[in-house]
């Protein structure tokens, strides 16, 4: 098991961002891709590669790329042309896991009317992850939804898009509070399903303070078989680097996973 962190909580520059995860004891950093996407390093002209050299350089992977901009492109949107922007960023950033080393891409969208979609909205998503899932599997990639869907529904699409490159991020504190259990997420979707795993609590807690039973979630990882990444998404405050090595002593001390 290893244990990440997302790079928009170290509160840290691109230059010292993986020599920060390091000191604090991570073994992996979740890089975030935000709304001026174009100006990420990774559409640089070897921005990748310089990427995975400040990695290196720290003794550090790159445990995943996360594009946030994805939720405003995603598949089920009813603009053509934003749905084609959400393609054309998501290839770019499937294309640049290699140069990182990294074959996970956190593939966010976070609908709220999704129990009121008609039957061709739903076609319309499955259609536009089959086609998305196609290159992923090219590239050897995983592309792990984190959505506001339920397990349910998540099985769903995932038998539909029938694809191994198409699994789900599950985030512990997003899932209670929606008012799911998060174990019983887990096992729902099974080894299959999972591709990776967010730690977070709720009310914006340290992980052990807010309502995710952390030792349900911890059985629950188990009995699924999962062995993958456990990315924090940890709120901070004044002192962020006391912060996170606060909820990665949580884990370790647990043995979550």
């Amino acid at each position: 098991m290893k244990y990440g962190i997302r790079d928009n909580m170290l509160k840290a520059p691109l230059e010292t961002l993986f020599s920060v995860a390091k000191d604090i004891g991570f073994d992996g950093v979740e890089f975030c891709v935000g709304r001026d996407y174009g100006e990420n390093i990774l559409w640089e002209d070897g921005g990748a590669e310089r990427l995975k050299g400040l990695a290196d350089a720290a003794g550090v992977e790159i445990s995943s790329l996360s594009p946030g901009v994805f939720s405003q492109f995603h598949p089920a949107l009813p603009e053509a042309e934003k749905c084609a922007e959400g393609v054309e960023i998501l290839t770019h950033v499937i294309g640049s896991c290699a140069a990182v080393d990294t074959r996970h891409i956190l593939v966010p969208m976070f609908p709220r009317d999704m129990d009121e979609w008609p039957d061709s909205t739903w076609d319309q998503l499955v259609d536009g992850f089959k086609a998305l899932g196609e290159v992923a599997e090219e590239h050897d990639v995983i592309l792990d939804l984190e959505t506001t869907f339920s397990a349910d529904q998540l099985v769903m699409i995932l038998d539909r898009v029938g694809s191994r490159a198409v699994k789900v991020y599950h985030d512990t504190g997003n899932t209670m509070t929606r008012g799911q259990d998060p174990a019983e997420e887990i096992l729902k979707l099974g080894h299959d399903g999972v591709g990776m795993i967010h730690a977070k609590d709720t009310d914006r807690q340290a992980l052990g303070d807010g309502r995710v039973d952390f030792d349900s979630v911890d059985a629950a990882m188990r009995e699924i078989g999962y062995d993958g990444y456990i990315v924090l998404e940890t709120p901070s405050g004044d002192d962020p680097n006391a912060d996170h090595a606060k909820n990665l002593a949580f884990i370790n001390i647990r043995n979550i996973g």
